[in-house]
């Protein structure tokens, strides 16, 4: 059995920190990353509308919901629209 030769790296191939070659004149430069800006999912013609309010009338309002099967933004403009209702009489 013969041993395999080992490979021999040229100087040229081997990294040094601090050597690095100048890129090439038409290499694109580096430019650092940087994601697009987060845009809320939103439904044609419908926009976000945050805000808090306590665990408490988190609960009510879901349950409330949940059991009259509407959707939370359902429900916040039924009742928005009542209260504006309510103060026009």
């Amino acid at each position: 059995m013969s041993k395999k030769p080992v490979a021999t790296l040229s100087a040229g191939l081997v990294a040094v920190k601090g050597q690095a070659p100048a890129p090439a004149a038409d290499t694109t430069p580096r430019t650092p990353f940087a994601p697009p800006p987060m845009k809320a999912k939103t439904s044609e013609g419908q926009e976000p509308l945050n805000f808090r309010v306590s665990a408490d009338f988190r609960r009510a309002f879901k349950t409330y919901a949940a059991v009259h099967d509407l959707k939370l933004n359902e429900l916040l403009r039924l009742s928005f629209e009542a209260y504006c209702k309510n103060q026009n009489d």
